[in-house]
């Protein structure tokens, strides 16, 4: 009795009639570019989730700095002030 190793994953692709077929087959090299398109998309979307509204923050604090600043060099009244800050605030 001859023993015969059979994988369903190796003969998938190979076009050997255990499921394979020969488009499978003719187009292996089309999975590795699609699994690579779909990595860059999982990184693009957890890149947007996470650092973007984090640099949103950042430029809100920045924006109420730049407005102390006017405000302690006398550019702006205490009325401006506080008016344009809640207006940031609430963004």
């Amino acid at each position: 009795m001859r023993f015969q190793y059979f994988s369903p994953w190796l003969a998938a692709g190979c076009g050997s009639g255990f499921g394979g077929s020969w488009l499978y087959s003719s187009l292996w090299w089309i999975r590795p570019i699609i699994s690579f398109g779909l990595f860059l998309i999982a990184v693009f979307v957890i890149y947007k989730l996470f650092f973007e509204k984090s640099n949103l923050l950042r430029k809100k604090d920045n924006a109420i700095e730049i407005l102390k600043e006017r405000f302690v060099k006398g550019e702006i009244s205490e009325e401006e002030y506080r008016k344009m800050r809640s207006i940031l605030e609430e963004k």
